[in-house]
Parts: structure tokens; sequence; C-alpha cells
């Protein structure tokens, strides 16, 4: 035994010491390059400015793709981990957006259906453009750049952030289009028979009461044009004699059409009833009401699974006067319109409204431990439904709202002078409050 031992450490220290020594050192560098490979990983190399990254060649791009891994590697795939401390005041925080939003969105309502109420006269008229102000800003302030920022956050994948960054416009664009054709095929003219098309071209012009929009300035200059020849040929109102003749003999039902800048018939086209021109201003205020409510329950959602402390009191406050402005504004357009005394759909509207944030909110309280508003899915949920409210909220409050209030021949016939600017300054008034609370929601 004693031979067999002391003749191994000979043989060992030629051949197997020298062995072992080499895989110490391969295993000591494989190692270190491991540790320097992860290390560039979670802590990306600062080029200096000398050295752009553009002139790297394949190690730019190479180093660009470790920097997109280790950013979503630091993003949220699950729930938020919040204590439960204050539970009780996020619960509190549903009941009182609920009242908030529904007292204000029914508000406007109560007040023509009661008229013992006794509001001041100016009243729906301030609400009225303080609120069109209000849903303007809100498509421009709070959801556009919202969608913009959600969609271009670097844990989504490069289509959102690197190959089309403009993908939030182009939702927003595509909401713009749908609610276009829904309203072509959704709208009363569609129904107007021949006959009815016709009787608007003998319709005299006292019997045209102006609703909807004004044709072109062109067309409208040359219009004007052709009145003032012909009451250069001897007709001082410009209106045939035959047209002259029907309204003093036969009366004629209340019927809408366009006209022109003259207040003469512009042309033979959208001649609507007061009941089809009631159910255009409702469809007008359904498709409103949609864009608001899309973004509404994520309003909530995002509240209930906020930050914690004095920030969420905060986020609170901001989204109460945001709620209260919109409310205002969806009140007002809704109480615009003349319902039949026994329906309750304005009610049913306002409560819609009132109820969308709360669900929100409760959903967010039931899912706070499985859903991140910064994980990519609701990255994704959040910024696409932003980007299609936008799109509802553009169309409506531009095309719908201030068009119709401040550019159609009827808005000059109505608001001259003082009551312009008022509703001008009311309207600006309306866009910066609610521009000021999207520095906090």
């Amino acid at each position: 035994m004693l031979g067999i031992h002391s003749q191994r450490p000979s043989a060992f220290s030629r051949g197997g010491w020298m062995t072992w020594i080499f895989s110490v050192v391969v295993t000591s560098v494989l190692i270190n390059q491991s540790l320097g490979w992860l290390s560039s990983i979670s802590h990306p190399a600062i080029h200096p400015p000398s050295e752009p990254l553009y002139h790297a060649g394949p190690a730019s791009s190479s180093n660009d793709h470790f920097e997109r891994l280790s950013r979503r590697a630091e993003c949220q795939h699950g729930g938020t981990e919040g204590s439960n401390d204050n539970l009780s005041l996020r619960v509190g925080a549903v009941f009182i957006i609920l009242g908030v939003s529904s007292l204000a969105c029914l508000f406007p309502i109560l007040a023509v259906k009661f008229p013992g109420l006794k509001m001041p006269a100016g009243f729906f008229f301030a609400v009225r453009h303080f609120g069109t102000g209000v849903l303007i800003a809100t498509a421009f302030v709070h959801l556009l750049p919202t969608a913009f920022t959600l969609l271009g956050n670097p844990c989504l994948p490069q289509f959102w952030t690197n190959d089309y960054p403009a993908m939030p416009g182009a939702i927003a664009l595509s909401g713009i289009f749908i609610v276009t054709v829904v309203e072509m095929v959704l709208h009363p003219a569609r129904k107007l028979t021949p006959e009815v098309q016709a009787a608007s071209t003998r319709a005299p012009a006292a019997m045209q009461v102006l609703r909807g929009r004004s044709m072109s300035i062109g067309r409208g200059l040359s219009h004007i044009d052709s009145v003032a020849r012909r009451n250069d040929n001897g007709n001082g109102d410009g209106i045939e004699p035959t047209l002259r003749e029907e309204e003093s003999s036969t009366p004629e039902p209340k019927l809408y059409l366009e006209t022109g800048l003259d207040g003469t018939a512009a042309e033979p086209q959208a001649l609507l009833t007061p009941e089809q021109k009631r159910r255009k201003e409702v469809m007008n205020c359904v498709l409103l009401e949609i864009g608001i409510l899309f973004h509404s329950v994520f309003i909530g959602m995002a509240l209930s699974v906020s930050i914690e402390g004095s920030e969420f009191v905060v986020l609170l406050i901001a989204i109460s006067f945001h709620q209260t402005f919109e409310g205002l504004a969806l009140g007002a357009r809704i109480s615009a319109i003349e319902w039949k005394q026994s329906s309750f759909q304005p009610v049913l509207m306002a409560v819609a409204y009132g109820c969308t944030t709360p669900i929100g909110q409760a959903i967010g309280l039931a899912a706070r431990s499985a859903y991140s508003p910064d994980s990519d899915v609701g990255l994704l949920l959040v910024g696409i439904m932003n980007a299609i409210s936008a799109g509802l909220l553009v169309f409506a409050s531009l095309v719908e709202l201030l068009s119709e209030d401040l550019l159609t021949d009827e808005s000059w016939r109505i608001l001259r002078g003082k009551r312009r600017v008022a509703a001008c300054l009311l309207i600006l008034a309306g866009a910066f409050g609610m521009s000021l609370v999207g520095a906090w929601a």
C-alpha cells in the first residue's frame, strides 16, 4: 500500500496538476466573460459623445437589442403589490366618483324637467358652451397624448416603439372614419322619399327653419350673387312670385333643411321633420356618450390600482373634477334634446355615465393582484381604447358641437355681439379648465 501511494504523487504532479490548473483557468475565463455579458445587459455601457452609436455598425444594433431587453425585463407582468392599508379609502372613492359623476350629469337634465328649480337664465347657455370646451380638451389633452405615451412605452414590442410609433394617431383616425360611416348609415335623411325631396324645392324661405351645417363659403358667395341679380331684376326680396302665392295660400308643415347664407334654400338636400331632427340629435348624443364611456372604465381601473398615500388623494381629487366637468358637458347636451314627456332615456344615459367609472374602479379593486396598468397587456388595452375614444371625441366635439355652435348660419342668427363673445370665452374657459386638470389626471 505504501508503495502504491508513494508513486501516485509523482505521476499526478506532472499530468494531473497541469490539467487541473488549465481547467481552472479556462473556467475562470468563461465565468468572467459570462459575468461581463450579464452586466452589459443589466447596465449597458455609456458611450462617450466622441463615439456615436451610429458608427458602431453591428455592435450598435446588438447593444440596442440588449437595452430593449433590459428595459422590458424591468416592466411589470403581474398585478400591483400595494398594501391594503388604504383599501377602505379606495372603496370609498368608488362611491365618491359615483355621486360626483351622476349628480353632474343629472343636474342639467333635472333642471329642464323641473322648472321649479328656477335656474338662472344664462345657466344652460354657460354649461352648454363650457362643456364644449371641456370635451375638446378631453380629446386633445387627456386621451390622445396618453395613447401616444402608453403605446410608445419601451415595455411593448418593437412594432409599437420603433417600427410604427404613429399607431395611436392611426387608431384615432380610424375611430373618426368609423363614427362618420355610422352617422351616415343612421342619418334620418337616408329615408327621405323622392316626393319629399322634390317638395323641398318648393318650400318657401319663410318655412325653412335652419338646422345643420351651412354650405361652403364659395357656394354661399355665389348664392348671394345670384340673389343680388334677382333683386336687380325687380324682385326686392329675392323670392319668386310663385313662392309668394304658395306662402300666402297653403300652409305647410314645419320642415328642417339646410339654408344658405342669404336665408334661402341652399340645395334640395336634407329636409327633416321635427321627429327626424330629434332622432338625429339623439344619435349624435349617443355617439358622444360612447366616446366618453370608452375611456371612463379605464380611468376607474387606473385609480383603483394607482399609487398609495397622499398621491392617491391628489389623483382622486383631479379625477373628481374631470368627471364633474365631463358630466356637466354631457348633461347639457342631453338636456338640449326635446325628449318625450314620458321618456326615461335621458335619465338612463346620465346614470350610465355616472356608473361607468365606478364600475372600472370595482374591476380594478377585484383584479388588483392580477392586473397592472404598467404591464404590456395593460399598456396595450388602455392605449388602444384611449386612441379610439380620442377619435370619437375629436369628431363629436369639433364637427357636432363646436361647428354647430359657432360656424353654422343658425349660430349667426342666435349668437350676435356680446352673446357670441361670451360663448367663445366659455368654450376657452372649459378647454383651459380641463387642460389644467390634465396636469394631474
